[in-house]
């Protein structure tokens, strides 16, 4: 567990933050050259990339906070403390993708030109995959979504686990659930890449979020940071709810057939 890189002085460099920055450097990178064969003026990718960061990073902590209320109802000055972890994926999707609901409907409103949301949703894919695996890897080092205590099982399971601490430093041997989602969504990225140019428009967009979501639920059996709802974790609601709107925009695409020239 390595919650703080390094210190300079009076400076500290926590190793959540540092691998979130990464995360956003190299996921909008990706996403911008994604764009250049997908949008007529791939530099609005760049402008529609700071809104959805805004939004994300508000609705990624909203929804860790709302789903942690426990503690937070008692710890209300961590609510905003970001460098030991602490964002809802499921929080950030739906903050960035409200905003950038607004940032499209406020440049059609001046006048301005906009992409087409779809090849928007696509080039920003490949994006949110490579932005997810430096997040997960800022969770490793951090010991947030750590697994559960999986000593004494078998084969296969046995083979996912391995000795590492939970965010409170206590360690033991656990289920390697943020390397598995580091690999799960570089795996993702490539995929895309390699799919670059041969899916209708909005389907990329679409295979990711579905991917991602069944990753997102299986892993969650084995975390031991989640919370009960009616036989299911709390994200396993979520990734289901996401399972089916990446399903409606998979059908959408391929319904409409809208190939790019």
């Amino acid at each position: 567990m390595y919650p703080i890189l390094f210190r300079i002085g009076s400076y500290t460099a926590y190793s959540y933050t540092f691998c979130l920055a990464l995360g956003i450097l190299a996921g909008t990178w990706t996403a911008y050259q994604f764009a250049k064969t997908r949008i007529p003026a791939p530099t609005t990718v760049l402008d529609a990339a700071f809104w959805c960061l805004l939004g994300g990073i508000l609705g990624g902590r909203a929804g860790y906070v709302l789903a942690n209320w426990a503690y937070f109802a008692v710890h209300v000055d961590k609510a905003l403390d970001l460098k030991n972890g602490g964002l809802s994926w499921h929080g950030a999707l739906l903050g960035a993708g409200l905003v950038i609901v607004a940032w499209l409907v406020a440049r059609r409103r001046l006048g301005q030109a906009i992409p087409d949301w779809r090849d928007l949703l696509d080039a920003a894919a490949p994006g949110i995959a490579v932005g997810g695996a430096f997040g997960w890897l800022g969770c490793l080092l951090t010991g947030a979504g750590y697994g559960a205590e999986a000593a004494g099982y078998a084969p296969p399971l046995s083979w996912l686990s391995a000795s590492l601490p939970d965010i409170y430093g206590v360690e033991g041997i656990r289920f390697l659930t943020q390397p598995l989602m580091i690999v799960w969504c570089l795996a993702l990225a490539g995929s895309l890449w390699a799919l670059r140019g041969r899916l209708p428009r909005g389907a990329a967009f679409a295979h990711y979020l579905l991917l991602y979501a069944i990753g997102d639920f299986f892993i969650a059996f084995l975390r031991g940071d989640g919370t009960w709802r009616i036989g299911l974790w709390l994200w396993q609601w979520f990734a289901l709810a996401e399972m089916s709107i990446a399903l409606g925009l998979g059908v959408y695409a391929y319904t409409k057939k809208g190939m790019r020239p």
